[in-house]
């Protein structure tokens, strides 16, 4: 089979003729279809982030859509020829206070993610990838929808995770801080589809708002943010009619923490902050307005397998519009030219190597 493998962070990727894995207990050999890019994959490939790399040489890739090979001994509930999604985030599955784990084709996340990393070091950028049955997730009700179409699920999975830690419920008022970003602005459709009664989108620019004021039949409204945290944090407060319940914040890479602060500043009593960012300061929280307004602070990470399910049934009932993003697809064979523009997209975007598309993998 043929695979994109890197053999040093900072090297050229690779694709090469290797031979077929074969499939390990409790594991599942996926023919991939469709695999999305992460709009920092040319960082990562340069060796510019501060990652935890899988064993070289190895094949990046974290989400993908596919259809099942082979599955191997004391896997049950996946079948040859089945359409599934394949996951990164695999978590060790030990009955331990902290189990080990990892972002497989990534990174390694616990100090004790070395081992898994052995085992699984390779991604889904090629033909056939093999991963834990555990990171597979069915695609029931989506079968019939093109896995290009499908892959745009990676882009939801992290943001709806997060609120559903949040534990959004419908009928409630959600800020999104960072809502033009990849993830922020898929946030957006989660909350309306997990029923948000208003989503109040934050960012610095209104025009880069507007966009996504088309979706929710008026649910959804913009704040631009002016980086003066009062003022801010009140316009938030006005545009939630009274304040919000839960505030999501998905800003990548901020120096600045006043829009944080301000989403804060904005909840209603008892109400909720996630934090799912890379937000590159200390967050200053006031003490006195925590306390007596009851409010929380949650971080976050990733999302749960039940949430993953969660959001494959809004999908396949049609509450999550997977049609709204913009999917931008690449052979296989023309990865170099797909990462390129996956640095360029934003918001509801997404850049997909395909097997369907041009020469495949060539």
């Amino acid at each position: 089979m043929k695979a994109w493998l890197l053999d040093e962070p900072g090297k050229p990727l690779a694709l090469r003729d290797i031979p077929e894995p074969a499939t390990r207990p409790g594991a599942v050999l996926v023919r991939m279809e469709a695999v999305p890019l992460l709009t920092y994959t040319r960082a990562y490939l340069s060796g510019k982030l501060p990652y935890a790399y899988p064993p070289a040489p190895f094949s990046p890739g974290t989400n993908g859509i596919g259809r099942v090979s082979a599955v191997g001994e004391g896997v049950r509930s996946f079948r040859a020829g089945q359409r599934v999604l394949v996951n990164p985030y695999w978590i060790a599955n030990e009955t331990v206070r902290d189990p080990a784990q990892v972002l497989i084709g990534l990174t390694g996340i616990s100090p004790d993610s070395a081992p898994l990393q052995a085992d699984f070091p390779h991604g889904t950028l090629r033909e056939l990838a093999e991963f834990p049955a555990s990171t597979i997730v069915p695609l029931a009700g989506l079968e019939d929808v093109a896995p290009e179409r499908l892959a745009a699920l990676a882009k939801f999975a992290v943001p709806f995770g997060g609120l559903r830690r949040g534990r959004l419920a419908a009928g409630e008022t959600v800020a999104i801080n960072g809502a033009t970003g990849y993830f922020g602005s898929a946030a957006v459709l989660g909350a309306l589809a997990m029923g948000a009664s208003r989503v109040v989108v934050l960012g610095r620019r209104r025009e880069a708002l507007s966009p996504l004021t088309r979706f929710g039949g008026g649910r959804v409204v913009p704040v631009a943010l002016t980086g003066d945290t009062e003022r801010d944090a009140a316009a938030i407060r006005e545009h939630s009619q009274g304040g919000v319940d839960l505030a999501f914040d998905m800003v990548g890479q901020a120096s600045d923490a006043s829009s944080t602060v301000a989403a804060l500043m904005s909840l209603r009593r008892a109400g909720r902050l996630v934090l799912m960012g890379s937000m590159q300061v200390p967050l200053p929280v006031p003490y006195a307005q925590m306390l007596r307004n009851n409010w929380e602070i949650i971080g976050h990470f990733m999302y749960t397998p039940a949430d993953y399910l969660a959001l494959v049934a809004l999908a396949a009932s049609g509450q999550l519009p997977l049609d709204a993003v913009e999917v931008r697809t690449f052979a296989f064979a023309d990865l170099e030219a797909a990462i390129d523009e996956a640095e360029h997209i934003q918001g509801l975007q997404s850049v997909v190597v395909s097997a369907s598309v041009g020469r495949a993998w060539g």
